[in-house]
């Protein structure tokens, strides 16, 4: 009676409806059941090797080094990396730490000024940076890289394979020596030491004429599969042909002593006391004799010559010598005098700084300061005097003796390797 009511019709249709479900539900999950026995046979006879459904510890933590704070710092004139380590803030002891890893292998007072030392860090506290790792460019191969592992700094060298080749360049100058070299692929050191290597026998002012020719051979390497990342190792010969003076030719050569210079055709080693410029790229403003004071106006004998070049340029000795005199000196500005031999000095005048030269010995070729304009000047130049006895006589006229000239087993393994260098410049030798 109850299910022909209305109520009761309601409650039976109702009652039908989550019987329904319920089977359906019922059914679904056998189903799934069922599939999962499948699966699980079917993969019976498969073996797991390794299965891990974790973060792999070792690459987050590889991931958060990497994402540390990181500063470079330039190197400067003086700088050490105690120095730079201190000055950026890190706590002594742990700097104290680093240096005394460092030191295992490489001095960390010879640092290459103009680098970029990269320097990563964490915070672990308020103003309390905690260094991670640093990284030093080397040579031109090699890098230093120190880490924090596990509480303690390690530190080792890095390098990269290198290769070897030769080169070889020529061509016409058309305005400069250095700038043609340039021009005709000749790597930029490798210009500068050719430069360096004639300037006792050239006057780069006077001597170098439109058309004049140049030659060079010489080594260099470079990072494997990277041509582009090069270095300059030696120059084995270089030569000129000047209308002005002939034909230049020079050899590299290494004594028995172990010295390396530059010889002719002869045997005649290239180097003299004095080099004729201790200056490159410069152009001669004023020479020596009587000229128009530029500031005073009145005639006035010039006791040397003037170089023109950009602020900073750099000044090299002419010559092997003691300084006997390096401050501001009367209207030279910042002026250093060398003691040379045979009873020669040598002054640079209107400095724009001095470079540091512990002992006050110097060497042929060596930096002593960089083009100013301080004192009486009109603009940067280098004013340069040659004294003789005492007596200040013009650089551009003067004339040295040459240098020695090599004899016995030291001549014939010179020809030996002059005659080397001659096939591989006719490209007859191997290398």
């Amino acid at each position: 009676m109850l299910f022909n009511s209305f109520f009761g019709l309601k409650l039976k249709k109702l009652l039908t409806q989550l019987v329904i479900f319920f089977i359906v539900i019922i059914t679904f999950f056998l189903l799934i059941q069922t599939r999962n026995n499948e699966k699980y046979e079917n993969f019976g006879n498969t073996e797991i090797i390794y299965e891990k459904n974790e973060f792999n510890n070792e690459l987050i933590k590889k991931r958060v080094k990497q994402a540390y704070p990181s500063l470079k710092v330039k190197v400067k004139s003086g700088d050490t990396l105690e120095k730079i380590l201190k000055k950026i803030g890190f706590d002594n002891q742990e700097v104290f730490e680093v240096i005394e890893e460092t030191k295992k292998i490489f001095d960390p007072r010879n640092l290459i000024i103009g680098k970029e030392i990269t320097i990563k860090y964490e915070n672990k506290e308020k103003n309390n940076k905690n260094i991670n790792s640093i990284f030093i460019p080397l040579e031109f191969n090699k890098n230093f890289y120190l880490e924090k592992i596990n509480e303690n700094f390690v530190a080792k060298i890095t390098s990269k394979k290198i290769q070897k080749r030769l080169v070889k360049k020529n061509g016409f100058i058309s305005d400069s020596l250095y700038l043609s070299g340039l021009r005709a692929g000749i790597d930029k050191k490798a210009i500068n030491e050719m430069i360096a290597i004639f300037s006792f026998s050239v006057d780069f002012q006077r001597d170098i004429w439109r058309n004049d020719k140049f030659q060079i051979l010489y080594e260099e390497e470079f990072i494997k599969y990277n041509k582009a990342n090069k270095n300059l190792r030696k120059i084995l010969y270089a030569s000129l042909e000047l209308q002005s003076l002939g034909s230049l030719k020079l050899f590299r050569f290494e004594a028995d002593n172990g010295k390396i210079e530059y010889f002719d055709e002869n045997g005649k080693s290239a180097k003299k006391l004095l080099m004729k410029t201790p200056i490159d790229g410069a152009r001669l403003s004023s020479g020596f004799g009587m000229r128009k004071h530029p500031i005073r106006g009145y005639m006035k004998k010039h006791q040397g010559v003037d170089f023109a070049a950009p602020k900073g340029t750099p000044i090299y000795a002419a010559g092997d010598g003691v300084i006997e005199m390096k401050q501001r000196y009367k209207g030279y500005g910042k002026y250093i005098r060398i003691r040379h031999a045979n009873n020669f000095k040598t002054a640079y005048a209107h400095m724009s700084k001095y470079n540091k030269i512990p002992g006050g010995r110097v060497k042929q070729g060596q930096i002593i300061g960089y083009v100013g304009s301080t004192g009486n000047s009109t603009g940067p130049h280098l004013h340069y005097e040659v004294i003789k006895n005492n007596i200040r006589i013009n650089p551009q006229k003067l004339k040295l003796p040459s240098g020695r000239k090599l004899k016995g087993d030291e001549l014939q393994r010179f020809i030996e390797i002059k005659n080397s260098i001659f096939r591989k410049l006719d490209d007859l030798g191997v290398y």
